[in-house]
This record gives C-alpha cells, sequence and structure tokens, in this order.
C-alpha cells in the first residue's frame, strides 16, 4: 500500500522572477505538492503522516521572500517537505501563469526515491 499526501492547485503571490520586470513585484504561482509517505506510514494519526498544513505554510514561507526561479522554488519547498514526517519522496509543481503571454510555464522537482 502506498500512501500519498497532496496539496493540489495552491494559489500564492510571491515576489518571484529574475527579469528587471518582475523584481520588487508581486506574481502569482500555483503550487502541487505530493508527498509519498515511507512503507508502513498508515496516516491512523497526525504523527504517522504529514499535515497538510504544514505543506502549504512552507510553501507561503518561501514566497515570502524573494527568489529568483521557479526552479528554487520548488526545489527549496521539496527539501523543506521532506523533513515534515515519514516521507519517502517529494514531488512539488510550480506553475507561473503570467510567465508566458499565452499557456503556462511550469517546472516539475522530484527528491527522494525516485529524486
Amino acid at each position: 500500500m502506498t500512501t500519498v499526501v497532496s496539496v493540489s492547485d495552491l494559489p500564492l503571490s510571491a515576489r518571484i522572477g529574475i527579469n528587471p520586470d518582475e523584481i520588487g513585484r508581486q506574481q502569482p504561482l500555483i503550487v502541487s505538492v505530493d508527498l509519498t509517505l515511507t512503507d508502513g506510514a498508515q496516516g491512523d494519526t497526525l504523527a504517522d503522516t504529514v499535515d497538510y498544513r504544514r505543506i502549504v505554510a512552507e510553501a507561503e514561507a518561501i514566497a515570502d521572500g524573494h527568489i529568483g526561479m521557479i526552479e528554487s522554488f520548488a526545489r527549496t519547498l521539496a527539501t523543506r517537505c521532506l523533513t515534515l514526517g515519514p516521507v519517502r519522496e517529494v514531488v512539488v509543481t510550480v506553475a507561473k501563469p503570467q510567465a508566458l503571454p499565452y499557456g503556462m510555464a511550469s517546472v516539475r522537482v522530484t527528491l527522494g526515491d525516485a529524486g
């Protein structure tokens, strides 16, 4: 049995970007996180799993500071999520809706067993 704790399509406002027109302004991000728990982590109590509110809090904390690239945002969040509990693998997707005139730019980072 595999247990995955997920936060999907979390809208955040972040000071993110490296282009001159991005510096100092807020931009929307959409963040999704999947945490695959270690074998044996049943999630019968909060101590046996990861509280999804902690995932959100970590993402919000990163968004509060300036970060240059969505790749850095995703990698930082994935690294932090590995420490939140019995986590075997983390997959973080960060989309930046206003990065392109059409479509959506995004990045996916995997850390843990497959990363």
